[in-house]
């Protein structure tokens, strides 16, 4: 039997609460690292949420151990798994409500938990996961769950530690999770690895957290670390320098580079990612020895772009900040709306079938209303209603018929979701964006079957092409094009095609592309934009191009100054 060396405490049984620990801290950590995970999204748009639909998915699921009053591990992940399900925002979150809802499938009988129902229960985890994806990709979230799981079936046929098998867990996550890039080529040319990969493998290192830091103890607010505690881990990070750097070799070369560096270099830290294309590798490390990371890549070409940072320091300034935060003076408020009685009587429908739509930007919700929608739930890019909005929007309505439009495809799992866990007659109209949902509104019938109004519906916005302008967050490089933090950048059907200084510019050549026998050209001017502003865009259009038609709405709608279809 294969013992636990680098550490003296072992276990071999967790229980009700020491579950509750684990979680909590998970929570915890995946709140701590919610920016770094977002700032992992492949696309520079600014709706990369990853990190936090997944921290807001993981918190809901913890608050729900509330209602958790007994000892019992498989009651306790049964509930998490509820929690998640309900509170699940966006694709990110949704996938995370399956691996839960795995992990509590495989232990629901178990009142106590032991290396062998740890493993299965990660295994079952990632089985639930793929199944819960109609296409799954390699390189995402779902490899790195798989490939976790084999890691904690094999360290549990060598020891009874659980604290043993969590660690090997991590291990072959990590691992996993390294190698997302050589899976995926939007990662490898964005030089990061998976979002939801990292989202994932912090979740399991913070169960781990839960278990060997005696300070955490459960709390459904997840304030669970005392300062004393939080001190300690600071103490306790075991690498200290983040380091990055670019080395520049022979490109003929690159793939036995690549291979070396990481031979070379996994037993100076953790959190090793070592990437490249052409003739760049990119090497990030967690380590205490930079000066040998830099000339491991001396040895092999020229090193550009180094970044040493000490995470110790920048802990200690996180926490005295958040200590700040705490004092008087700086609570957080709730907004009108979120005081609202959710009691609320029903709303009454006058038709046969209620509508729910996703809009925000009071010119696109007064739209939406306009066209129909008995239910607007506030959110879009950047703010991804969860599971639960769309239940409790489904339980106002007064009509079993429901027709709902997400306008977003990190918000189209939530909607679906909703639909299958509710009793009443739903289908999900598959809008990406607001743009579809005025076209499929124009072509409602409330006399028509849901399943035949769906397919008019889905023919419909098939017609429509929307352009959608906005500025980049950050730095990217996406299907061979530079882009530069604010840079204006230009994206049709959701993909971007062009970047660059000017609006105007963007949109001109946006049309130069695609523009063929549409009939009709609408424009939404954002919350930052006025009516000349988009007059100026009608004015180009139809010079440049000689459109007979171009409408012209106020949406008000955030991050993005226009929104435009062609129909």
């Amino acid at each position: 039997m294969q013992v636990n060396e680098d550490n003296n405490k072992q276990l071999e049984v967790v229980d009700g609460l020491e579950m509750k620990k684990m979680l909590a801290a998970a929570a915890m950590l995946l709140k701590e690292q919610q920016s770094l995970i977002d700032s992992l999204n492949v696309f520079p748009v600014p709706d990369g949420d990853t990190g936090t639909n997944m921290y807001l998915t993981f918190k809901e699921a913890v608050k729900s151990l509330e209602k958790v009053t007994n000892n019992h591990v498989g009651e306790v992940c049964s509930v998490v798994a509820k929690g998640a399900l309900m509170g699940a925002r966006g694709n990110s979150g949704v996938i995370l409500s399956q691996l839960l809802r795995g992990f509590s499938q495989a232990i629901k009988k178990e009142k106590k938990l032991r290396v062998a129902g740890l493993a299965s229960a990660f295994v079952k985890a990632s089985e639930v996961a793929y199944h819960g994806v109609l296409k799954p990709v390699e390189g995402t979230i779902l490899t790195v769950s798989r490939e976790a799981g084999v890691g904690a079936k094999k360290a549990a046929a060598n020891s009874s530690d659980i604290i043993y098998v969590l660690k090997e867990t991590i291990r072959a996550a990590s691992d996993s999770l390294s190698r997302t890039p050589e899976m995926l080529p939007a990662l490898e040319e964005a030089e990061v690895v998976d979002a939801g990969g990292q989202g994932y493998l912090t979740i399991l290192e913070g169960m781990l957290l839960g278990l060997t830091e005696e300070n955490i103890e459960y709390s459904s607010e997840m304030r669970s670390v005392s300062s004393s505690a939080q001190k300690t881990a600071t103490e306790d990070i075991k690498f200290v320098y983040c380091t990055q750097m670019l080395v520049k070799v022979k490109e003929k070369k690159l793939d036995y580079y690549i291979k070396q560096l990481r031979h070379d270099l996994q037993s100076y830290g953790d959190s090793l990612m070592v990437v490249g294309s052409d003739d760049i590798i990119k090497v990030h490390v967690h380590t205490n020895h930079p000066g040998v990371i830099l000339e491991s890549g001396l040895k092999i070409g020229t090193i550009h772009d180094i970044n040493i940072d000490n995470m110790k320091e920048q802990s200690d300034a996180k926490r005295v900040k958040e200590e700040a935060e705490r004092l008087p003076g700086h609570e957080h408020h709730q907004t009108e709306d979120q005081l609202k009685d959710s009691s609320e009587e029903l709303i009454k429908v006058n038709k046969n079938t209620g509508i729910i739509s996703v809009g925000n930007g009071e010119g696109i919700k007064k739209i939406l209303s306009d066209l129909g929608v008995d239910w607007i739930i506030e959110g879009g890019q950047s703010m991804n209603p969860s599971t639960n909005d769309f239940v409790n929007a489904i339980e106002k309505l007064d009509v079993n018929r429901i027709l709902i439009l997400p306008n977003n495809k990190n918000i189209l799992s939530s909607a679906q979701q909703a639909a299958e866990v509710s009793d009443k007659d739903i289908v999900v109209v598959p809008t990406r964006s607001i743009t579809q949902a005025v076209t499929a509104l124009m072509s409602f019938d409330d006399q028509a079957d849901l399943s035949e109004l769906k397919a008019i519906m889905e023919e419909e916005i098939s017609y429509v092409t929307t352009f959608e302008i906005t500025r980049a967050v950050k730095n990217s490089k996406v299907d061979g094009l530079e882009i530069n933090e604010d840079d204006i950048i230009g994206i049709k059907n959701g993909k971007i095609e062009v970047a660059g200084s000017d609006y105007l510019s963007i949109i001109e050549i946006l049309f130069s592309r695609h523009l063929s026998d549409e009939e009709l050209v609408t424009i939404f001017y954002g919350a930052d934009m006025q009516e000349e502003d988009a007059e100026k865009v009608k004015e180009m259009l139809m010079e440049k191009f000689e459109l007979d038609e171009v409408e012209i709405y106020q949406g008000n709608q955030p991050l993005y100054p226009f929104i435009i279809s062609m129909e």
